[in-house]
């Protein structure tokens, strides 16, 4: 993250924020709340990477399948609850401050991790070993429900109106790093130690370094300043009161930000579902459907997810420079226009078409890397702005985002047609193409108060 250095970051005017502030504090911000995002998917790619030992270790069962549904169904109910979650911390964000509930969140996260990590194995304390998991599993999805909305608020709140897009990018950034890291973790313990070791015991060190991560994301959380965003409210009575009164419960801000939610739930939907489909879902589908080997499947989705993570900051710049909303409507557009066309050639079985196919597809997921996260943000005001964003983003991600392997699979053996991730994709595109032309293009312009 060296772009991040405070001599990286331009001298910004009054203009560019609400309240003056230093590149240092900036940086600060950017660092600490992207950590923290970098935790949550560190922790996604070690049950992704770990799921048969935990299966083995956690379950009661002979039959392998019947453990790793299992172990699958735990990793669901935590991603099914993150909605609750946003419900908890976003209140907390826009009433006690922006920072305590990332905190919050971020200390959550980092005991239920570092709990798996202790956590006796069936073996020893029979159901209460998966009935512990479970539980640690819903208090990460729970941390989780509060964490992406807040972080984007933060950074957004931070950031210079006319530099939001690049800053805000590196939340993206954070959790493809966070994936890679902690898939690379698995893989080095594995070597080092061997099966054996590591799934006796070596499988716990990941867990418990993802718990220290957590720690010491909360660490550079409590060092930095509340938003000015924040702040302001905080100095306006009238805010304040309304804030931490009966006016300004959950229901009113349902009634009162629904349009811009649903809009939100629309960007979201395409942002999920081709994050899901190309980085998550076509490695499986080249080894299971088209019948690649696991070793080529997985080489060509890390050099896809490796080409995106470096250009992910490039993105962010252009939308700032060109603007998000056209970011946002390329994106879409090229996914409806491709997306058929690059399925078709994963089934030619050339690799250099295969791997054209793959990068195109990454290409339309850059579109929205780096204008999504700050076209969010913007879409509502001040004092409801994390509640809002957390509310739709999670609900939408727990529909339409986490369920896209699973609904593509039982769709393609349902129906035996195999083109069906391509028709998914361009759904989704269609729904972020509606849902950004009812968006006013806030690209270098203020936050709404």
């Amino acid at each position: 993250m060296g772009e991040l250095h405070a001599t990286a970051i331009p001298e910004f005017s009054s203009n560019d924020v609400p309240v003056e502030q230093s590149r240092k504090r900036l940086s600060k911000a950017v660092i600490g709340v992207t950590l923290g995002n970098m935790v949550e998917w560190f922790d996604f790619a070690l049950y992704s990477s770990l799921a048969g030992i935990i299966g083995k270790t956690f379950f009661h069962s002979e039959n392998h399948a019947t453990q790793l549904m299992a172990i699958y169904a735990t990793f669901a109910a935590g991603f099914l609850i993150r909605p609750l979650g946003s419900f908890i911390f976003g209140p907390i964000g826009d009433k006690y401050g922006r920072r305590t509930a990332l905190s919050l969140s971020i200390s959550l996260m980092a005991i239920a991790t570092f709990a798996i990590a202790l956590i006796p194995g069936y073996a020893s304390i029979g159901i209460f070993a998966p009935i512990l998991l479970v539980l640690m599993r819903l208090l990460q999805g729970l941390s989780t429900g509060g964490e992406y909305g807040g972080s984007c608020t933060f950074i957004a709140e931070h950031s210079p109106d006319k530099r939001r897009g690049y800053f805000t990018s590196w939340l993206e950034f954070g959790n493809i790093s966070g994936f890679l890291i902690g898939g690379a973790v698995v893989s080095l313990f594995t070597l080092g130690l061997g099966e054996q070791a590591m799934s006796e015991w070596g499988w716990r060190v990941p867990f418990a370094i993802g718990g220290l991560l957590g720690l010491i994301a909360l660490y550079l959380r409590l060092g930095l300043e509340e938003t000015p965003v924040f702040k302001e409210i905080q100095k306006n009575e009238e805010l304040q009161k309304s804030s931490s009164g009966e006016k300004t419960n959950l229901f009113n801000l349902m009634l009162s930000e629904w349009p811009q939610m649903l809009k939100c739930m629309g960007l979201v939907t395409v942002f999920n579902v081709t994050y899901y489909i190309v980085l998550g879902y076509i490695p499986g589908y080249l080894e299971n459907v088209l019948g690649y080997s696991n070793s080529f499947s997985l080489s060509l989705g890390l050099a896809a997810t490796l080409f995106m993570l470096v250009l992910i900051p490039v993105s962010g710049h252009l939308s700032d420079r060109f603007g998000r909303n056209r970011m946002i409507i390329c994106g879409c557009v090229l996914l409806i226009v491709m997306a058929f066309p690059c399925f078709m050639l994963l089934h030619t079985g050339q690799v250099g078409f295969l791997f054209a196919a793959l990068l195109t597809l990454t290409l339309s997921q850059l579109f929205f890397e780096g204008a999504m996260p700050a076209t969010l943000t913007s879409l509502f005001s001040a004092r409801v702005r994390y509640s809002a964003l957390a509310i739709s983003y999670n609900i939408a991600v727990s529909l339409f985002g986490g369920t896209a392997p699973l609904i593509n699979t039982w769709l393609i053996s349902t129906t035996g047609n195999q083109m069906i991730p391509a028709w998914y994709l361009i759904a989704g595109a269609v729904v972020g193409l509606i849902a950004i032309l009812f968006v006013k293009d806030s690209t270098g312009k203020p936050l709404p108060k």
